[in-house]
């Protein structure tokens, strides 16, 4: 079973994208958009969702609520710094 995922190019959410080796110090897919010539890391969101703005909302709303700190790190899989 093969599963296949669509790229979109973050800036012009151009599919015509290529693989383009990877990082060397984090080891990810590096990426080549062939409309705008520019790369990008494609796995970056998929792997760390700290910068999502709904996530600042929810910590908060967690907060107010009294759920303690380490337990928000487990259930939005952040660090202890992102919900300090």
């Amino acid at each position: 079973m093969k599963i296949q995922i669509t790229l979109h190019f973050p800036d012009c959410q151009n599919t015509k994208v290529k693989k383009n080796g990877k990082k060397s110090n984090t080891c990810k897919q590096n990426y080549f958009c062939k409309s705008c010539g520019l790369q990008f890391i494609g796995d970056h969101a998929l792997t760390y969702k700290g910068w999502y703005s709904e996530l600042i909302h929810k910590i908060l709303l967690m907060l107010v609520r009294g759920v303690g700190i380490r337990d928000i790190t487990e259930i939005e899989k952040v660090s202890i710094k992102k919900v300090l």
